[in-house]
């Protein structure tokens, strides 16, 4: 699969915000989705843009908000359409805190949650009726990279910029893909947990679904460190289907029964649900004690508080929430400039890797500190 590629967060997140930050300045005032998802009524907002006339002398803004072939950011309605994998477990909440957080300060701005339901006709479906109803932009975590393409391709083509993130990227062309770096994190993650197990062991994976292989690597990057590089022999690949962490628990379950004590050394995991899932497999056998390294992808809450209470070995980190807040601005971007796959010409999509480092013990209580998820939830008294 053909791709730009930017290897940085920042760069596409400061030509958003400066492109806003020239624009009017917004109301001030708390935005409310279709769904009851309401946004904080905080001014904390990341990137909030900037008042272009609070300079002495200024008699008033001349910016609209749009360029040609775009819409006002700040007056015309606008809706985005976002559609999860599925809307249930704390990922979901950490993606809809950030983008309300954001949205308090458009009024005018509806966001949307989609709920496919893990089902991938349904969520080409709900592509759909986004073309139908006129949305002005989807952010999309896609479920089969090969299946929604035809509706990413009419999307696009109705002026409707695509924004793929995390889970699998879609195969054809469209506006953006942004997502955490996933074989260069598995990588690092087996050689996080080969120091920690001293390079001697077995290796279980448990994997992200089989559908999902092509373009979600982390499981891969692991497998590939530790037989090219290690001592460690990998006895298990368990593909988990729907990321999904009680499918996990039993699939750790029937590990844990098909190996005895000691016979396990590390568990990869592909995301912090599963990683979710094997903590509690071995914690119900009885069998904690015996020093099984979890490592885990992401770094959500429960990982880092799991790190914390010393029941995983680490995880690789990605601020979800910083990464959503963000995606908010990257697609008002798009929805002002009118930029799309088509009318920027693209051949390829462009391809935005969030940098992600290994948490372990040692460092787990400073990147809570700095953690979107948790100083904002302080921030809102929660």
């Amino acid at each position: 699969m053909r791709r730009m590629k930017i290897i940085a967060m920042l760069l596409v997140l400061v030509m958003a915000v400066g492109f806003i930050a020239s624009c009017d300045k917004p109301k001030e005032t708390t935005n409310t989705s279709n769904n009851d998802n309401t946004a904080s009524n905080n001014d904390n907002s990341a990137g909030a843009p900037a008042d272009p006339t609070a300079s002495s002398g200024s008699s008033g803004s001349t910016g609209t908000g749009a360029l040609p072939g775009g819409k006002n950011i700040y007056e015309d309605p606008i809706k985005i359409s976002v559609i999860s994998i599925s809307t249930a477990g704390i990922v979901n909440r950490m993606y809809q805190m950030a983008l309300n957080d954001q949205a308090v300060r458009y009024p005018n701005v509806i966001l949307d949650y989609k709920d496919a339901e893990y089902d991938p006709s349904k969520q080409v479906t709900l592509i759909e009726e986004a073309i139908t109803q006129k949305y002005d932009c989807i952010i999309l975590e896609c479920m089969d990279p090969v299946g929604v393409n035809e509706a990413i391709d009419k999307a696009e083509a109705a002026g409707i910029p695509v924004i793929s993130t995390n889970a699998a990227e879609p195969f054809t062309v469209h506006s953006l893909h942004v997502a955490g770096a996933d074989y260069s994190s598995g990588w690092k993650g087996g050689e996080e947990l080969v120091k920690l197990a001293g390079n001697e062991g077995t290796a279980v994976v448990l994997d992200c679904p089989a559908s999902f292989k092509p373009g979600a690597r982390m499981g891969t990057g692991f497998e590939d460190y530790i037989t090219q590089n290690t001592n460690i022999r990998l006895i298990e690949q368990i593909p988990i289907e729907n990321w999904d962490a009680a499918v996990a628990q039993t699939s750790m379950r029937d590990v844990l029964t098909k190996y005895g004590p000691g016979e396990i050394t590390m568990v990869y995991c592909s995301s912090g649900d599963i990683a979710n899932g094997a903590m509690n497999a071995i914690d119900a056998a009885g069998r904690a004690d015996e020093g099984i390294l979890i490592w885990g992808f992401m770094g959500y809450p429960m990982e880092l508080e799991a790190i914390r209470d010393g029941r995983m070995a680490g995880t690789m980190f990605s601020d979800t929430y910083t990464q959503y807040a963000a995606l908010f601005y990257i697609a008002l971007n798009h929805i002002a400039t009118g930029l799309t796959s088509i009318t920027g010409g693209y051949t390829a999509t462009p391809a935005i890797e969030q940098p992600m480092f290994p948490v372990t013990k040692d460092n787990v209580d400073d990147v809570m500190a700095f953690s979107g998820w948790y100083m904002t939830k302080s921030m809102n008294g929660k």
